[in-house]
């Protein structure tokens, strides 16, 4: 959530406009998140499942005449459409907040103007939660 960041320009009156004293970022982009952890906790608690089936319960997996695995089958295809699905959500919901913190705070090109955040994280363990 975005408008949860404040920035400080360091020059209040600018371009013939006052700026207020905290800039807010606009956006929120925790859906595709959410989306994501809830495909990921899902997919967890099925593979759980399907893992207690298959020691416990391999007689039953067996002899069910070719339904429980299709079913099976097709639950994993489905988690994993849905986790190609929740990952490309991810990346693009990742490349939004770069884009928005990445926008010149105020939007104007002044030589003596600097806006920050106070204090400013990496961003490569969020690149490298898309590729993992």
């Amino acid at each position: 959530r975005l408008n949860y960041a404040t920035f400080a320009p360091s020059l209040t009156n600018l371009c013939n406009k006052t700026w207020p004293a905290d800039v807010h970022l606009v956006g929120d982009f925790s859906s595709s998140a959410q989306f994501f952890v809830a495909v990921a906790v899902f997919a967890f608690l099925y593979s759980m499942a399907a893992l207690a089936l298959y020691l416990g319960y391999l007689h039953l997996y067996r002899g069910a005449g070719g339904k429980l695995p299709l079913v099976d089958f097709l639950a994993t295809v489905a988690f994993s459409f849905l986790w190609l699905v929740s990952s490309s959500a991810w990346a693009k919901a990742l490349t939004d907040v770069k884009t928005s913190t990445a926008a010149p705070l105020p939007n104007c090109h002044h030589p003596n103007v600097t806006c920050s955040p106070p204090g400013v994280t990496p961003m490569g363990s969020l690149n490298v939660s898309v590729v993992g």
